[in-house]
Formats: structure tokens, C-alpha cells, sequence
């Protein structure tokens, strides 16, 4: 089991809002995102991963 104790005006405040802010934000992010992967026909999704040979340089 573990406690956070988290002083109000501190550098750990600060850091724990900023955590708690990235965490809303990718659950937000990855929420949405799952149900558009669901709806993409085959040909978008391999677009999407696909490498682009010019861009990585080979």
C-alpha cells in the first residue's frame, strides 16, 4: 500500500497536477482514437502504419 502526501505550494504539487493533466489527456487521446481504428477500412489502416522510406531516410 502506498500513501502520496503532497504539500500545497510545492514542486510535488506541481509535479502531481502535471501527471494527473497528462494522464486525462491520454485517456482522452487513446479513447477516441480506438474508435476510429474500429471504423477504418483495411486500405486507411495500412496507410497509417505504413513507412515512408523518404521521410525515415532510406
Amino acid at each position: 500500500m502506498v500513501h502520496k502526501f503532497v504539500c500545497k505550494g510545492t514542486v510535488e504539487e506541481k509535479i502531481d497536477a502535471l501527471i494527473a493533466a497528462k494522464a486525462g489527456l491520454a485517456t482522452e487521446l487513446l479513447e477516441g482514437a480506438e474508435s476510429l481504428l474500429i471504423e477504418m477500412d483495411d486500405e486507411a489502416l495500412l496507410k497509417l502504419v505504413a513507412l515512408d522510406l523518404e521521410k525515415a531516410g532510406i
